[in-house]
């Protein structure tokens, strides 16, 4: 009886330590919307404890910009929304002119600051999103400076999804790790409100 009792009582214990660490693949995420008011509503999914905001800029032609942030701000992904006609263009970039703005962008802002000395041009794709990125290690990092908004690797690209677009910015403290996948799965979730 006693014995019983004590594989009851592991059983159990074994049940309640497998259901706290299951994978975050299989938690529950949250729908975030970001609107972008007449144009639309772009909806983002995050893990729960991700924190989402606004961010003034000020920047000159009133983009929208929202940060997601992480839990201890482990990865920080940048949104800079426009959508169709944005500011009374008519600017509606195809995934070509896509590709040549984010290599434009990396060549010019990233390269002369980056470990590798060349970079590739890789595709988003989501069930509702499309786009293209770049990866690159900064040079210039340095462990020694205790800055939570200091990451080494910064992924540049921009994203479609209906009339909405824009640019990010992926910043992590792996290339090609588990924070580099995570922002990248938060990326592919993009997509315009219905």
């Amino acid at each position: 009886m006693r014995a019983c009792f004590k594989q009851l009582l592991f059983l159990t214990a074994l049940a309640a330590a497998v259901a706290f660490t299951r994978p975050a693949e299989a938690q529950a995420l949250k729908t975030n919307d970001l609107s972008l008011g007449p144009p639309g509503t772009l909806q983002v999914l995050t893990p729960p404890d991700w924190k989402v905001q606004s961010v003034n800029l000020n920047l000159q032609d009133n983009v929208p910009v929202f940060d997601l942030h992480a839990p201890n701000n482990s990865l920080v992904i940048r949104l800079y929304c426009r959508w169709d006609g944005f500011a009374g263009k008519s600017i509606r970039p195809s995934e070509a002119e896509m590709s040549a703005i984010v290599s434009n962008s990396v060549v010019t802002q990233y390269m002369p600051i980056a470990v590798e000395k060349t970079f590739h041009l890789e595709k988003l794709h989501g069930p509702d999103v499309t786009g293209t990125y770049a990866r690159v290690t900064d040079s210039t990092w340095s462990p020694v400076v205790n800055d939570t908004n200091n990451y080494p690797n910064i992924c540049e690209g921009m994203f479609r999804t209906a009339n909405l677009w824009g640019n990010f910015n992926l910043l992590t403290h792996d290339k090609n790790g588990s924070q580099f996948k995570a922002g990248l799965q938060v990326l592919e979730s993009l997509r315009r409100k219905p």
